[in-house]
């Protein structure tokens, strides 16, 4: 599978969001959602604003709490040819160094299915 062909990070997401309302109803865990970083906006007002409410770059694309209280943070990426920036890579190693929160990069929706299906 070449660049061209290979799924955009968008879908990829959306296809796990999907298994994770799936695994909601089914009880397996507790709550998640998608951390709204990556909404563009041309306004200089808005970047402002968003910076002095606290929105930082690099935090995960989705916080996750598992029926067993595991609390997981899926950075989503392309399957080939996707970055991890450096703000991405800290925030990931700082969730890490953490007790209780574990964050992950995933490949594509297969790995982040892997992912959580060993924590629930």
């Amino acid at each position: 599978m070449d660049k061209n062909t290979t799924p955009l990070e968008t879908p990829e997401q959306i296809a796990f969001v999907d298994y994770l309302k799936i695994l909601k109803v089914q009880k397996k865990i507790i709550r998640f959602t998608a951390i709204p970083n990556s909404t563009y906006t041309t306004s200089w007002n808005q970047k402002r604003l968003n910076k002095a409410m606290g929105v930082c770059p690099g935090l995960p694309d989705l916080f996750i709490i598992t029926a067993n209280h595991n609390l997981l943070y899926i950075e989503m990426k392309r399957q080939k040819g996707s970055i991890t920036s450096p703000e991405q890579k800290e925030w990931i190693a700082d969730i890490n160094d953490c007790d209780n929160a574990q964050a992950f990069i995933c490949k594509g929706f297969a790995e982040a299915k892997i992912v959580i299906d060993c924590f629930i």
